[in-house]
């Protein structure tokens, strides 16, 4: 280990009433901090002070999520002046961030018929321009494109006849098409993001239809890859006539990836897989060719930041690490009280010289020196 880094708790606050209050992440944004939890019977938005974590504003966005792995999923997203959120139960809400007040709010299982999922809806939401996307799923449509300002439907994605996934959409043109690209509870499916016609499906299920990871898109390839003892795979996508397919270019059955994430650096993925006793893979994109297994840091999410990946196990354990060539040199590790009945799954997120790290119903913000 590297004594010259140390992390320091400066603050923790209580968000939610319940250990299971939730599994979004932080979103520091200058002096304030957002996040969600489970409070009061409601999925609720909480803005806090970023200097000490005291709650500045509160908003009730729906019902609790009380059912298996009780808590809020999505991580509210921040554009401008306005604040996002979906809730497991699948509301959308648009908050003024200064008050907390209500811009708009519309329900998609109520206003399209959406089934919910069996952990309840748990992609974050993106943005583009004035347009802001989520996924829906079931047999009316896959996606769905709503005015930003305003919540009113601009589009509806072709249905794939699946239901949604748990992950979050990703971004991306190719070959002058505009995509928007998701993993459906059977596998991959990719809309025209101007027009949601539907491009292609790419078949590749997981147990429990427990697709939770977002894909990762380079030079026309695309990086899939699910936890429930399956396997990753790259795609190589090719475009005629305004359609695009997706062809398997290699599978690779290291790197198994339920939710914590993978990452892209220097031509190899990185991330935590349930395969070979667990811990942290790599593997080369270009080949799909195992890389290491370093079975000294226990699975878990992560975020990176200057090529250092600060990682949070399942068992609540802050893990600071540097990739080397054949395992992960570790430069610190701090355990945090486990707080919680379940295990760690939420994110946890750099911020300067800050981490924010979130343990059931209690947010670490941490310093690094």
């Amino acid at each position: 280990m590297n004594p010259s880094i140390i992390l320091v708790i400066l603050w923790t606050a209580a968000i939610g009433d319940s250990p299971e209050a939730g599994y979004s992440s932080a979103v520091p944004i200058n002096d304030r901090i957002y996040i969600t939890a489970n409070h009061d019977g409601g999925s609720t938005v909480f803005c806090l002070n970023a200097a000490n974590g005291q709650p500045l504003w509160t908003y009730r966005n729906g019902p609790a999520w009380p059912e298996m792995f009780a808590g809020t999923r999505s991580t509210p997203l921040i554009d401008n002046k306005f604040l996002y959120d979906e809730s497991p139960h699948g509301k959308i809400v648009c908050l003024d961030t200064a008050t907390g007040k209500r811009i708009w709010s519309r329900n998609l299982l109520n206003d399209y018929g959406t089934p919910n999922t069996l952990y309840g809806r748990s992609g974050s939401l993106r943005i583009e321009g004035d347009r802001l996307f989520t996924q829906l799923g079931g047999e009316r449509a896959s996606m769905l494109c709503l005015d930003k300002k305003t919540g009113k439907t601009l589009w509806l994605g072709e249905s794939t006849g699946n239901a949604a996934g748990y992950g979050s959409p990703v971004l991306f043109d190719f070959e002058d098409i505009p995509i928007i690209a998701a993993m459906d509870a059977k596998g991959l499916f990719a809309v025209n993001r101007k027009t949601g016609k539907l491009l292609f499906h790419f078949r590749h299920p997981a147990r429990l239809d427990e697709n939770i990871t977002t894909p990762i898109y380079r030079d026309g390839k695309i990086f899939i890859t699910n936890g429930a003892g399956s396997d990753s795979k790259l795609l190589k996508l090719s475009a005629q006539n305004e359609m695009v397919n997706a062809e398997e270019v290699w599978t690779n059955r290291l790197m198994s990836n339920a939710h914590q994430g993978v990452v892209l650096r220097n031509g190899l993925l990185y991330g935590a897989t349930n395969k070979r006793g667990g811990g942290f893979a790599c593997i080369r994109w270009d080949d799909g060719a195992d890389v290491f297994l370093d079975r000294n840091i226990v699975r878990g999410s992560f975020d990176v930041a200057d090529d250092i990946f600060f990682v949070l196990t399942e068992f609540g354990e802050i893990v600071v690490a540097k990739p080397a060539e054949r395992n992960f040199d570790v430069l610190t590790r701090l355990q945090l009280p486990k707080g919680s009945t379940g295990q760690v799954y939420t994110h946890p997120v750099v911020s300067g010289n800050r981490l924010y790290v979130r343990v059931g119903q209690v947010l670490y913000c941490i310093e690094r020196r």
